[in-house]
């Protein structure tokens, strides 16, 4: 009973953090993509870089270049605070402080890109 307590306390801990195993998206990886260790958001060169499940968006807009994200053909496809816009998966914003420094609030005040 006590190991499961454990588990349970420590799993709740990790809840949202980009630094527990292999996070898909969180608010550190959608503000400081620099401290999100392969989730949504990274900077990337290729799939490598990018957590298990994410791809390496390459293109020089939208992505700057390279962007750990996830591919889609719609909103369903991605994490709850993220849509799908050009194929792949971008945060969800209404604002451009919502999004990460560099990116923009696009497309209607709806999703965080490079410009």
């Amino acid at each position: 009973m006590f190991r499961l307590i454990t588990l349970a306390v420590a799993l709740a801990a990790c809840f949202g953090s980009a630094h527990c195993g292999d996070v898909i998206s969180s608010d550190t990886c959608r503000l400081e993509p620099q401290l999100c260790g392969g989730g949504a958001g990274t900077i990337c060169n290729d799939d490598r870089d990018c957590n298990g499940g994410l791809i390496c968006c390459t293109a020089k807009s939208n992505c700057a270049g390279g962007m750990c994200t996830l591919a889609c053909k719609d909103d369903r496809d991605c994490p709850a605070d993220m849509a799908c816009e050009h194929d792949v998966c971008f945060y969800r914003c209404e604002t451009d402080r919502d999004c990460a420094p560099g990116m923009t609030c696009e497309h209607g005040n709806t999703i965080c890109e490079y410009p």
